[in-house]
C-alpha cells in the first residue's frame, strides 16, 4: 500500500491551535463579570426582603445585608419594591464591612456609582441606624433630615419612623 505523505501538515495543526486559543480566550473574557472602577461587579439574583439581597459574582453566591439602615414596618413593602425595581438582575458594586455569625455579609451597594443606601434614606424609605459604628453615619443623617424636611416616604407623618 502506498504511503500518503502530507507536506506542511504542521500548518494545519498550528491553525487549529490558534483557533482553539481564540475560542478559549473569548469564553474566558465573556464569562468574567463586568468591572467598574477596577472592581468586579456582582449580579443581584434575588431580593430577599427590604434589606437583604442574594448576589452572584465570579462563580460565588453570597447574601448581602444593607448596613446601617432601619426600615419602618409601614415602608417594608416600598423598600422591597424599590430594591426589586432598581436592582434585581442588575450588576452592582459592593463594599463589605463585616460578616455576621450566620455568614451574611453586611455592607454598601453601589448601582451606577450611586450609593443605594443613601438613595433609600433620601427618599424616606429607610432611616439611619444611629447605633451603627462600622462607618461615619453623619452624611446619612443629613440625608435623613432632608427627607424629613421634605416629608418624603416614612416622614409624611410627623410621628413616623422605624423603631
Amino acid at each position: 500500500m502506498a504511503k500518503m505523505r502530507l507536506q506542511n501538515e504542521w500548518k494545519m495543526w498550528a491553525a487549529f491551535a490558534v483557533l482553539l486559543l481564540l475560542v478559549v480566550g473569548y469564553l474566558y473574557l465573556a464569562s468574567r463579570p463586568p468591572m467598574e472602577d477596577g472592581e468586579y461587579l456582582w449580579r443581584v439574583t434575588r431580593i430577599i426582603d427590604e434589606k437583604d439581597l442574594d448576589l452572584k459574582g465570579s462563580g460565588t453566591v453570597i447574601q448581602l445585608r444593607l448596613i446601617g439602615i432601619r426600615v419602618a414596618p409601614a415602608e417594608e413593602q416600598a423598600a422591597r419594591e424599590y430594591l426589586t425595581k432598581n436592582l434585581e438582575n442588575q450588576w452592582i458594586r459592593i463594599k463589605i464591612l463585616r460578616e455576621d455569625p450566620k455568614g451574611v455579609k453586611e455592607g454598601f451597594v453601589f448601582f451606577s456609582k450611586e450609593d443605594v443606601i443613601a438613595r433609600m434614606i433620601r427618599q424616606g424609605i429607610a432611616e439611619v441606624d444611629r447605633e451603627e459604628r462600622a462607618y461615619d453615619i453623619r452624611p446619612y443623617i443629613e440625608l435623613e433630615q432632608e427627607a424629613k424636611r421634605e416629608h418624603k416616604g416614612m416622614w409624611r407623618q410627623t410621628d413616623s419612623g422605624a423603631k
